[in-house]
């Protein structure tokens, strides 16, 4: 939907009704049972990768540092994969606590700006900037093994360094 969409809390059970209509009895219950006067509804949006997570002896972790779409299931992800990094780096340096930041830094600036532009390339398929092609996502999403779903999304959490 365009930015700025508004939908009415009473209206939004039909609203995902119908974006989900002729999917699994299991996501048809699911939206039944939500109480649409307490469901948010959100607008989605990121930030461009940082140059910087690092400034002196502050490091950003988390949605502070790569703030980025829902899409790739990677955001809580990530921050701990961050906070497995630095907590490596701080722990192991025989040097400094700059220098161990600058280290996170180096160690994690690819690998979160690179999910940050796929969360954002996903998003652009899926979230309707191109109605056939978001369709057709959704028509191959219902027709996925959960398996393949699953090892999508552990692929990219085994790329990281807990894998």
């Amino acid at each position: 939907m365009e930015a700025g969409t508004h939908v009415a809390p009473p209206h939004r059970r039909d609203e995902l009704a119908k974006i989900f209509q002729g999917w699994p009895t299991a996501v048809q219950n699911l939206i039944q049972a939500l109480d649409p006067e307490t469901t948010n509804r959100l607008e989605i949006a990121d930030i461009d990768p940082l140059e910087r997570l690092v400034r002196g002896r502050i490091a950003l972790l988390g949605d502070s540092a790569h703030a980025t779409t829902p899409t790739l299931g990677q955001g809580g992800c990530q921050a701990i994969e961050d906070a497995e990094v630095l907590t490596r780096y701080l722990h192991t340096t025989n040097i400094s606590v700059p220098d161990a930041l600058n280290r996170y830094e180096k160690a994690r600036q690819d690998r979160t700006a690179e999910l940050v532009l796929k969360a954002r390339k996903r998003t652009s398929t899926i979230y309707g900037h191109e109605p056939s092609a978001t369709q057709q996502w959704y028509q191959d999403l219902k027709q996925e093994p959960p398996e393949t779903v699953i090892n999508a999304l552990a692929k990219v959490i085994l790329a990281g360094p807990l894998g």
